[in-house]
């Protein structure tokens, strides 16, 4: 019995034996790693330090650095890894990591751990992190620039490497030509949305890692060409570039159409062809704050043709249509002259304009000539400047407010000054041969003679006029008390003017007018006896022979 307790003594002793050697077999076969350090270098540059306490009893698949630049919660599945291969050694190891892109600008971290993975599974050094520099700019020179120009941005970029830098002019990338610790140089790109002399932001992005440049930067234009490369006197061309002015004026702004230099105005992505170039072919240049563009190919001027004037005869004073091709499309842009008098001309298109033969042509044949910058171009027919007359008239008698119709040459539709006697009026010509004049209010009357002023000259029309006065025949009853109705009888009576009746010299009230009779009442406070009637008519007084007696 004794012996027995003995042996199973001794079996426990073997198997705690046995079990102690197997867990310490099972601790040593666990690989250990160190995260020793973690050194910035650049915004998006580190220096990751570890060691490798053991590399465990198991085979090694991998071993480095896991980091993350936006969660510290770094495992094996969340966070980049950096792998430095399978075969480590114990003891301490190292590398250097460049293109990191950072996620927060406003904290940028990042967090570092070591690991090495066997066939078991990865064991991890502790965390470790490091604030990363922020870069910053101090001046950009030039502070305007075109697109194509280089910029130099001076400041503290610690990157070397044109990889990790972006540059963009108002959300446009640029391309980066150099980096360095302290200057970034970059081409101001095409496409950018601003106009003229526009200040837009510049950003600089460093591994990720982007600011704007806390001053201003003038986006100028650049003019690259336009078109048309033809065409008439007037011509609008349209510049194409990057950048052109927008719809203001700008005084630093000048185009030149070979030696002609204007302003362009409120709309400055256009100028119009100056009526004043002095040769058909030339190079256009535009000057904007201070740099000229010279522009490709050259502006030919396409010459003008007349093909007709309609009609080809008139008075001085009226108006000729110009027919033909590529004439000047604003007034200001027409310089023209008949028998070499300047003509004032309305414009229609850039194939019809029209203009008032000068009042200062006698009558005869003249050249119209049209100049249109260079080029001077003369009408293929003269026109024929007529002298004014005046045939006849009809009727040749008529009361006041009649109307007479003059036939000879007119302008239609202008107005002349007629005389009539010693009395002007103002008459409307509704054609080119017939003026129609109303006898005026209080002409005298009798006969007269009947005069036109056309083109600055009195023209006076054959035979005379008589403005008929008004007549009393006779009126009806002869005689009776105040307030009887009276019908006076007559000729020349003015119905649109009306008329005034006196008995004696009291005025008595009107019923009615036509052009031969009037209704009177004898007025009220008219004395007892014979006295005359008399009318006022159109100006025009006529007295009865015979009497009218009032009774009581």
């Amino acid at each position: 019995m004794k012996k027995r307790s003995t042996c199973l003594s001794i079996i426990l002793l073997l198997l705690a034996s046995i079990q102690f050697h197997s867990c310490k077999k099972d601790k040593s076969a666990d690989p250990q790693v160190q995260t020793t350090a973690v050194t910035a270098l650049a915004p998006g540059k580190v220096l990751l330090k570890g060691n490798i306490v053991s590399t465990g009893s198991f085979k090694v698949l991998d071993y480095g650095f896991v980091y993350s630049t936006s969660t510290s919660g770094i495992n094996e599945t969340v966070g980049t890894k950096v792998s430095l291969g399978q075969n480590p050694q114990a003891g301490p190891y190292s590398k250097e990591v460049d293109g990191i892109t950072i996620t927060n600008n406003y904290s940028p971290m990042i967090y570092v751990r070591a690991y090495l993975t066997n066939e078991k599974g990865t064991a991890f050094g502790a965390l470790t992190s490091v604030t990363l520099p922020s870069p910053s700019a101090s001046s950009v020179s030039p502070a305007s620039g075109r697109s194509g120009d280089q910029v130099t941005i001076n400041g503290q970029f610690y990157s070397a490497s044109t990889s990790d830098v972006k540059v963009s002019f108002n959300n446009v990338q640029a391309t980066v030509v150099s980096v360095s610790s302290t200057q970034i140089v970059a081409t101001i790109p095409s496409g950018i949305n601003a106009s003229d002399n526009t200040q837009i932001p510049v950003q600089v992005t460093v591994s990720g890692q982007t600011f704007t440049l806390p001053y201003s930067f003038t986006i100028l234009a650049n003019f690259k060409d336009y078109s048309p490369k033809s065409g008439p006197i007037g011509t609008a061309i349209t510049f194409t570039g990057d950048n052109l002015p927008g719809y203001y004026y700008s005084s630093n702004y000048t185009v030149s159409f070979g030696t002609i230099s204007q302003n362009v105005g409120y709309y400055s992505s256009q100028a119009t062809v100056p009526y004043n170039v002095t040769t058909n072919n030339f190079q256009i240049s535009v000057t904007d704050y201070g740099k000229t563009f010279i522009l490709p190919g050259t502006f030919s001027v396409t010459a003008p043709t007349i093909t007709s004037l309609a009609p080809g005869s008139g008075l001085a004073g009226s108006t000729v249509t110009v027919s033909g091709t590529n004439f000047p499309t604003s007034y200001g842009n027409i310089s023209a002259t008949l028998g070499g008098v300047s003509v004032s001309a309305n414009v229609y298109s850039n194939n019809q304009f029209s203009f008032t033969v000068p009042t200062s042509l006698a009558p005869g044949s003249y050249s119209f000539v049209l100049t249109a910058g260079p080029n001077n171009v003369t009408a293929p027919q003269k026109f024929t400047v007529v002298a004014p007359s005046i045939s006849s008239f009809a009727p040749t008698s008529g009361p006041v407010n009649s109307q007479v119709t003059l036939t000879g040459t007119f302008v239609a539709g202008q107005y002349y000054t007629v005389n009539l006697g010693s009395y002007s009026t103002s008459a409307y010509a509704s054609s080119s041969n017939t003026l129609i004049v109303t006898v005026p209010y209080g002409i005298s009357g009798g006969a007269l003679k009947i005069s036109v002023v056309i083109g600055g000259q009195t023209v006076t029309a054959p035979g005379t006029f008589t403005v008929a006065v008004p007549t009393i025949t006779s009126f009806s009853p002869t005689s009776g008390v105040a307030g009887t109705v009276v019908t006076i009888t007559g000729t020349g009576f003015n119905s649109t003017y009306g008329a005034g009746v006196n008995f004696g010299s009291i005025n008595a009230s009107v019923l009615s007018v036509t052009s031969t009779t009037i209704k009177a009442i004898v007025p009220s406070n008219t004395g007892n006896g014979a006295m005359k009637v008399t009318v006022t008519s159109g100006g025009q007084t006529v007295v009865s022979t015979d009497n009218f007696t009032v009774t009581n």
